[in-house]
């Protein structure tokens, strides 16, 4: 664990929820506080360096996490496998779990079945089953890839019981132990035997009371136990990790010139183009207009270009952003002698992003850009 030993922990009955930094050693006392009702800490670890973040991203006087991208670690690969019907995620379950145990023969001590309290099931397989997984930015990225590849191995038919949408680092996962706030059922640990054998009322009859943990700590993410890796495991990481440093291993080059008439300008990204033609909701429009302005810098516009143009963007998509908070989220892109490109990677470029693959990026850039030459 070492430096990365903090977690976000949110509880139901807990002021504000979220952006409760805390080392992993304090959780236990925590979800006793807050009698063991709707728990959850990030299943992603960190080290101080999100402590500073915080600090200097508070929304007034509340630290916030919203937006970190640094380096993050996990003890712990999770699969959420969810189903309106329990009987789906259990047989998803048992599919996923005989793939670890049967087919690659993995340590039976290094995968954790958990049923969620309400209609599905998290398997929790220890890290160390993939050989050595080091911090990094690159993390949530190679555990969203495992998943998509693990995805494809499920029939059909169980395929979209895995939720793919658990891939941020600052995701949150139920701790053991701990409520479900509408089903009133606790998440609880499912042994092998009682996975294979057991019925869907016995699974949610053993969720009635807490159970013991028997190879980690109460938090279900520090294991106590020695794990081997696994060969084939560990293969796969590997391949996924050159599959991911393709992908990432070097930013879009813009090479465009600065726009001949501003009064039509087209971005080279998909995103931000969609961003400048769209209403953007509260909740997203001061994300969106930060990422618009750098943008414009790198287009080569003048600060108070970049102004005009995005008070333009507030104007004719009824944004609703006041004068004063265009002003200064201009002056924070203009400020650094160098601009910021935010890159493909961030999760509000994504959002809003109206293409469905890297390729297709690709061809959108290099059409932009052989418009612009």
């Amino acid at each position: 664990m070492g430096k990365f030993y903090l977690v976000d922990f949110a509880a139901h009955f807990q002021k504000g929820f979220r952006n409760h930094v805390v080392p992993i050693a304090d959780v236990p006392e925590l979800v006793r506080k807050f009698r063991r009702f709707g728990c959850y800490t990030t299943y992603f670890f960190y080290s101080d360096e999100i402590l500073a973040y915080m600090s200097a991203h508070a929304v007034g006087s509340t630290p916030t996490l919203a937006g970190y991208e640094g380096k993050v670690w996990a003890p712990f690969f999770p699969v959420d496998l969810d189903h309106p019907e329990l009987e789906v995620s259990l047989d998803a379950a048992r599919f996923f779990v005989s793939l670890l145990l049967d087919r690659w023969k993995v340590d039976p001590d290094g995968v954790q079945v958990y049923f969620s309290g309400s209609k599905g099931f998290h398997i929790l397989t220890d890290a160390r089953i993939f050989g050595k997984i080091l911090p990094s930015k690159s993390l949530p990225a190679i555990f969203d890839t495992m998943r998509r590849h693990f995805a494809q191995q499920f029939p059909l038919e169980l395929r979209d019981t895995i939720d793919l949408a658990i891939k941020d680092r600052l995701r949150l996962l139920r701790l053991p132990n701990t409520m479900h706030e509408q089903v009133r059922l606790n998440k609880v640990l499912i042994f092998p035997d009682e996975l294979k054998t057991a019925n869907t009322r016995k699974i949610r009859d053993l969720a009635r009371e807490p159970r013991s943990l028997t190879l980690t700590d109460e938090t279900g993410l520090i294991p106590r136990t020695l794990v081997k890796a696994n060969s084939e495991a560990a293969l796969f990481v590997a391949r996924i990790h050159r599959e991911v440093k393709r992908f990432t291993r070097r930013p879009f080059r813009y090479r465009f010139r600065r726009p001949a008439d501003l009064s039509h300008i087209a971005f080279p990204c998909a995103s931000f183009q969609k961003i400048w033609e769209s209403h953007v909701e509260p909740g997203f429009r001061n994300n969106c207009a930060i990422r618009l302005a750098s943008e414009l810098r790198l287009l080569g516009l003048t600060e108070e270009e970049g102004e005009a143009k995005l008070f333009e963007w507030n104007e004719k998509n009824a944004i609703g952003l006041p004068s004063q908070e265009l002003h200064s989220v201009v002056r924070s892109a203009y400020q650094h002698p160098f601009p910021y490109r935010y890159s493909c990677r961030d999760e509000i470029l994504r959002r809003f992003c109206p293409l469905s693959s890297y390729e297709s990026c690709q061809d959108f850039v290099e059409r932009r850009s052989q418009t612009e030459t």
